[in-house]
């Protein structure tokens, strides 16, 4: 009884490399960066630069898979599509966006990423290099079986409770402060940290030196599948060099609808030259597990049933 998953089809996961990024930043041309070859089906990955500004730089990239698909092609419906791009060693996540296709039709995911946040985040390599992955694979629906005589009955199992909280950290390296403020000029840029795994879910750390006349922090839950359940977390965050700053503890529960959470305070600036210019941001991040709910199974007294009946009885 309860639900089965069936076997999954195949999951492809493509590593494509973007030459010369300094070209494709001044190029105003769409760039296929490559195909993907997934059950049948050819799907082609792009960039699109756009918003250029005075110096004739995109501001914007628009990293995007797409396919069309055919009445004679197998079905596109079920399929996970993830989009990432990762940092320059080409083994972490960095920018991530994915979907999961429930119909047929002309599928298009796509995911804007600005330059100055891109590069802030070191996702280009020494050798002018950036790295995308695109992964596809094809699930299954759940097929939930009725349960027999399910009003009748409730099972009796009773569910273990976990044996420890799952927690851990993680530290965002900012080099140089002023050269991060120089580069994010726009109201709310950002640099992203690596995602990281802390009780099975991907997380990220946004820093934003100037936002409306303040600075903030912000963690993200990333990789969030249809269907998975909601997270809740407790954590805080150290800050060290240019400023040094300790919050409070925090919780928040993280679903599909609040997958991240803004930390705000005074907006951060270097008075001196001979401050630190660096900056460390760490988060220390524990989930927080339900606590067990008390099942309590209902006695029956021998005497507390019969002790009305003997009364009774005499009188």
């Amino acid at each position: 009884m309860g639900a089965t998953v069936s076997r999954s089809a195949r999951m492809t996961s493509d590593d494509l490399p973007v030459l010369w990024y300094s070209k494709l930043v001044r190029s105003r041309r769409v760039l296929n960066v490559g195909k993907v070859f997934f059950d049948g089906l050819v799907c082609n990955v792009e960039i699109l630069p756009m918003c250029f500004d005075k110096d004739g730089l995109a501001n914007v990239l628009i990293v995007s898979v797409g396919v069309m698909l055919d009445r004679h092609l197998r079905s596109f419906a079920g399929t996970h599509v993830s989009l990432e791009i990762l940092d320059a060693t080409g083994q972490h996540t960095v920018f991530h966006k994915d979907s999961d296709q429930e119909e047929d039709r002309f599928y298009w995911l796509t995911m804007y990423v600005r330059r100055c946040e891109l590069e802030a985040s070191s996702c280009v390599s020494a050798s002018d290099r950036l790295t995308i992955q695109c992964t596809m694979e094809k699930k299954q629906q759940v097929t939930k079986r009725p349960h027999l005589l399910g009003i009748l009955f409730k099972p009796n199992a009773v569910q273990e409770p976990p044996q420890v909280a799952m927690d851990g950290s993680h530290t965002l390296t900012v080099g140089s402060f002023s050269e991060l403020s120089a580069a994010l000029r726009a109201e709310g840029d950002g640099i992203y940290s690596r995602h990281f795994a802390i009780g099975g879910s991907r997380w990220y750390i946004k820093f934003c030196p100037k936002y409306h006349g303040r600075s903030f922090l912000c963690l993200g839950r990333g990789r969030m599948g249809k269907g998975e359940m909601p997270m809740t977390v407790e954590f805080s965050f150290d800050l060290k060099g240019v400023v040094n700053h300790h919050s409070h503890k925090m919780t928040h529960t993280f679903d599909r609808d609040n997958d991240d959470f803004f930390y705000y305070l005074e907006q951060i600036r270097r008075t001196s030259p001979m401050q630190d210019d660096s900056l460390l941001v760490r988060c220390c991040l524990t989930v927080v597990m339900p606590e067990e709910t008390p099942f309590a199974v209902p006695t029956c007294s021998s005497e507390s049933v019969l002790t009305p009946l003997l009364s009774a009885m005499h009188g």
